[in-house]
């Protein structure tokens, strides 16, 4: 567990990071002309960095138990499983 107290030079970086990271949200679809399977793809990896961001400094994540990051991830599994679900449903019907 870390001790350390966010600064705000840590939150600004974050920030710049968010917004790079929704400025290449932005710019992919023009610079690299993809299908548009591959396309979303490579936009929910983008998304999923950003979450990540969030949930690490903006939330306290980060320094927090790792129980607590366990409840996190046992949410997110269970998130998956509800879209996998669904995503089957909707392909065979």
């Amino acid at each position: 567990m870390e001790n350390t107290v966010p600064t705000v030079a840590l939150y600004t970086k974050v920030l710049a990071g968010l917004l790079l990271l929704t400025l290449v949200t932005f710019l992919q679809p023009s610079l690299y002309h993809l299908n548009p399977g591959n396309t979303a793809g490579v936009q929910l990896l983008i998304a999923m960095m950003k979450v990540a961001l969030v949930a690490a400094y903006y939330m306290h994540l980060r320094s927090e138990k790792a129980y607590l990051k366990g409840y996190v991830v046992m949410a997110l599994v269970i998130l998956l499983i509800f879209f996998l679900i669904v995503g089957i449903d909707a392909v065979y019907s």
